[in-house]
């Protein structure tokens, strides 16, 4: 009885261990966010600055690349990238505008603008807690880095002189993963992406000051390998 007793917890010990290797190691995933965008801006030109806030929902993919490691029989720790391969239109405004020009006359039309991220990524740190050795919440803390530009219309015609605008932030939120099978798990998580403001003049002088910020609902289906 003894010896039927020690290899039964020997055996449940290779079980536990081998689940916990779907937790770890190396993985790709791919993603997809429905993200909530709010951009928080200012414009001034020659008439009276005006200020308000866009939003705008939107889908995206992105890919994901990490390496999970245990830290002991209840954690573990993830460090990753997210790569967004495509462009993502975060805000397009527009407002009907009287401006003072030269000579005390007045111009009458639309000032408008509209911003896109391309090229973006985050890199993260994702510390699990493991419920069991299959199923994880966890964490995640990164800084984001992306390539904006802004393209802008206004009554005098004059356009952005510095409209390719390099912006990084911060990203934090929770999820859960849950491994499928020794190799696929799925991950469902909340975050917030708060982006640094971001200023533009344009070669009449008009200036833009925009503070972007994302609410972004993830699902993610991984491979471990």
């Amino acid at each position: 009885m003894k010896k039927i007793l020690k290899l039964s917890a020997i055996a449940l010990l290779a079980t536990s261990t081998s689940l916990m290797a779907q937790m770890t190691g190396p993985s790709v995933a791919v993603s997809v966010s429905h993200m909530k965008a709010s951009t928080d801006g200012t414009q001034t030109a020659n008439a009276p600055a005006a200020s308000g806030t866009v939003s705008r929902n939107f889908n995206i993919a992105a890919l994901n690349f990490d390496y999970s490691t245990k830290l002991d029989n209840s954690w573990t720790n993830s460090i990753g990238i997210d790569y967004i391969p495509f462009k993502g239109k975060i805000g397009d405004t527009s407002r009907s505008d009287t401006d003072l020009v030269a000579g005390g006359t007045t111009n009458s039309g639309t000032n408008s603008a509209k911003g896109e991220l391309k090229n973006h990524f985050t890199v993260y740190v994702e510390p699990t807690y493991l419920i069991n050795p299959t199923n994880g919440i966890y964490a995640k803390v990164g800084y984001m880095h992306s390539d904006l530009k802004i393209t802008s219309a206004n009554i005098t015609g004059s356009a952005l002189t510095d409209n390719n605008i390099s912006v990084h932030g911060v990203q934090y939120g929770v999820g859960y993963k849950g491994a499928i099978d020794k190799n696929l798990y799925v991950k469902a998580e909340y975050t917030v992406s708060n982006y640094a403001s971001v200023d533009a003049t344009s070669d009449s002088g008009n200036k833009f000051t925009a503070n972007p910020e994302t609410k972004n609902y993830t699902l993610s289906l991984g491979y471990t390998f």
